[in-house]
């Protein structure tokens, strides 16, 4: 079960505001955020149809499936805010681990360096492009793995990306960045099941 992915409304949240390590991280899409330490958060809002869904209901309902998890893995994943106001509806997740985040959410995630990505069978078999101001450059596979103990994301979900770092590769031709820190994934649907397999290398 997709936890709370699996409520309707959730499932479908994009673009958040998120309270991050010493104040507040603004963003204006859906966003996960790979902290240095390994935690993980992340950040939804989407318009909040009030005809459809009712906001008491649906905040129950999310710290209902917080608790489950947390009765069965411990105390892993926190619901730091939940609010609507002017019709949008915002949510704020933070997770232990990125496992915490891919066995809660139910979608692919990993963050560790490259030559532990690689041993968890992470084939790196993808188009990537090196970053340098924010423009693109097609570069080959050997050359993102000569430093193999840089860092890597890799993540399946049109989503921004951030990492306590500067990004030094992407993979796919619909990922870009926005700033250092940063990579923005490119989709028609938000969180879509359908999404690629996104390496962001960075140190």
């Amino acid at each position: 079960m997709k936890r709370y992915l699996c409520m309707g409304l959730v499932f479908l949240l994009a673009v958040s505001l998120f309270a991050g390590c010493g104040g507040r991280l603004n963003v204006d899409r859906s966003t996960v955020y790979v902290q240095k330490k390994g935690t993980v958060l992340s950040a939804d809002v989407i318009q909040f149809d009030k005809a459809h869904y009712d906001e008491t209901e649906l905040e129950e309902g999310i710290k209902s499936q917080v608790e489950e998890y947390c009765s069965e893995a411990g105390d892993k994943v926190s619901m730091e805010s939940f609010a609507v106001k002017d019709g949008v509806a915002k949510l704020n997740l933070k997770f232990d681990t990125f496992k915490d985040y891919q066995n809660f959410i139910q979608i692919e995630l990993y963050s560790g360096n490259i030559v532990k990505a690689r041993a968890e069978g992470y084939d790196f078999d993808a188009e990537f492009f090196s970053v340098s101001d924010g423009e693109k450059k097609s570069v080959s596979t050997e050359e993102v793995l000569e430093a193999d103990d840089n860092k890597v994301v890799i993540i399946k979900a049109n989503v921004d990306v951030k990492v306590d770092g500067t990004i030094l590769y992407v993979s796919g031709e619909n990922t870009s960045v926005k700033g250092k820190d940063t990579a923005s994934i490119a989709g028609d649907e938000e969180r879509s099941e359908e999404a690629d397999v996104t390496y962001i290398i960075y140190k």
